[in-house]
């Protein structure tokens, strides 16, 4: 792996193979909750049945079988102004990825690759959703002269849209930087995470809730953990007799307590040492603590901000900031059904006046106009008109939801029913839907409260949320498509909605007035034809 041995194909480290491994488990294994349910099921049938445990080495051998053959397939090669990576075994793809297209280099070191000195390279591009190639137990020395290189081929006439003078990136700040380097010689940290805001962050997790509930039914499909358990539990009634309700809260008080210790452990896993810090116009994250994970964001790549707390973090009053980059999915991280999608430039945990700075920051001297605080007093409501729409949405999706245990429950009686089962189950079906109304009007008022928009002369933010809040704000001249569209209802009170799409999602702001709608639409289309900066 010579960093200057240009044209000749290559392998990777054959360690790699602890890399194709993972990839292979993670593809069979979507997330936590599956790979929980599996070693439960698995647990019980070798209970019922022995025999089943000898497909366990066999399933094992074929995992590791699947990641010799992927690394010995795997092959890269370095020329001047691209990178060629050849890789799978019954399919075959080659990519061919020049330089001037990647977008973004992004570095992952597991624990094994910390302790071997290797690393593992991402190359984002703005055509595509995932992570267009990887190079996984690479050197450093070959990271680091890929960052050279790719950064040679990267345009420096445009200006870049950090805001600082003209944009232009200093030499002094191209010159690349070993990948193991520490956070603080890379240039100027802009946030970093104590370890009591990665206990905020693990409090706040919905995933809390998740694995309690995983955690208990775990514990009930587990008969034979019961039965050899019982005799612990009777030894210690004898101890406290009378005390069956203490028994039972004590069990219930351990759940919550390993659901939290699961939750906490996956944050300080994942965010341990998080720094945020500017180099040049790129901004860059590192935080693990077994495998340690890095994302670099050119600034001009980035095409949305979305600023977002649950109710947790709103108690906490704090919030997360994601800057979305082209062509990244909202809501998507990591593997998603063996796609690696592209890599978000997230701050997980910051007050509202970091969240503004950092927002100028990457928006510069555009959207000076813009917040991205909820409370913010220029945010307008939409029409009220909307809380009507929302409630007989809500409504009607609780009554077709109620169906099937409709039809459960009048099919169960051996006598027929008078009007039938269909008539049974529309007449049900009414009433659940009468009987939702209420309900769904104080969840439409709730969420027409906190919908709003705000806009000046460079862009817009959208708020939206129910018992949390979010606000996603982006610049006029990014957007690659912008609609506006009117249901019956809208169309009967001269409203209408707007749809803005951007090349890393879309953002909606619904039950605007007709002519604010339109005027806004086309001011953005406007922006986009005059404007002469790139929009990646």
């Amino acid at each position: 792996m010579n960093p200057s041995a240009s044209g000749a194909w290559q392998r990777t480290s054959p360690f790699a193979i602890a890399f194709f491994i993972g990839r292979t488990v993670r593809s069979l294994t979507r997330n936590i909750v599956q790979l929980i349910a599996t070693f439960g099921a698995l647990a019980v049938l070798i209970e019922r049945n022995p025999q089943v445990a000898l497909a366990i080495p066999a399933g094992v051998l074929a995992i590791v079988a699947a990641g010799v053959l992927r690394y010995w397939f795997f092959r890269f090669r370095v020329d001047e102004d691209r990178i060629h990576i050849r890789q799978g075994i019954a399919r075959r793809t080659a990519l061919d990825l020049p330089f001037d297209r990647v977008q973004g280099i992004n570095v992952e070191r597991s624990l094994l690759d910390r302790i071997l000195g290797l690393v593992t390279v991402g190359l984002d591009t703005a055509g595509s959703a995932a992570v267009e190639g990887q190079l996984p137990s690479v050197t450093s020395e070959l990271a680091d002269d890929l960052r050279t290189r790719i950064r040679a081929h990267q345009p420096t006439g445009e200006a870049a849209e950090g805001g600082v003078g003209d944009g232009r990136v200093a030499p002094s700040e191209r010159v690349a930087r070993p990948p193991s380097a520490p956070a603080e010689s890379l240039g100027q940290v802009v946030h970093q995470l104590s370890p009591g805001d990665i206990v905020r962050i693990g409090l706040a997790n919905r995933n809390l809730v998740v694995a309690a509930a995983v955690l208990g039914l775990f514990g009930q499909s587990m008969d034979f953990a019961e039965d050899r358990l019982r005799p612990t539990f009777e030894s210690a009634s004898e101890a406290f007799v009378g005390a069956s309700g203490l028994v039972q809260a004590l069990a219930v008080v351990s759940l919550v307590l390993a659901g939290l210790a699961i939750v906490l452990s996956g944050a300080f896993l994942r965010y341990h040492g998080f720094t945020l810090w500017r180099e040049g116009a790129a901004y860059r994250t590192r935080a693990g603590l077994l495998t340690q994970r890095e994302v670099v964001v050119e600034t001009r790549r980035v095409q949305q901000l979305s600023l977002s707390h649950n109710l947790v973090m709103r108690l906490l009053r704090r919030h997360r900031l994601r800057a979305l980059p082209a062509a990244t999915l909202p809501g998507q991280g990591g593997d998603a059904q063996g796609v690696h999608v592209a890599e978000v430039l997230e701050v997980p945990l910051l007050r509202g006046p970091e969240a503004e700075d950092l927002r100028t920051r990457l928006f510069g001297r555009e959207g000076r106009g813009l917040s991205l605080l909820p409370q913010t007093a220029g945010f307008r409501r939409v029409s009220p008109h909307y809380v009507r729409a929302l409630t007989l949405r809500i409504s009607s999706t609780m009554a077709l939801v109620s169906l099937p245990f409709l039809v459960a429950v009048l099919m169960a009686p051996a006598e027929p029913l008078p009007g039938g089962v269909v008539g049974g189950v529309v007449l049900g079906a009414l009433l659940v839907w009468l009987a939702s109304i209420p309900v769904a009007a104080l969840i439409a008022w709730v969420r027409w409260r906190r919908q709003g928009y705000l806009h000046d002369d460079d862009g817009l933010a959208s708020r939206s949320g129910f018992l949390g809040r979010r606000v996603d704000a982006f610049l006029f001249r990014k957007a690659q498509d912008v609609a506006v569209s009117q249901s019956p209802l809208q169309a009967r009170k001269g409203l209408a909605t707007l749809r803005v799409q951007l090349a890393c999602g879309k953002v909606v702001v619904p039950y605007l007035e007709l002519g604010v709608a339109s005027r806004l639409r086309d001011y953005a289309l406007y922006r986009v034809e005059s404007s002469q900066r790139r929009w990646h």
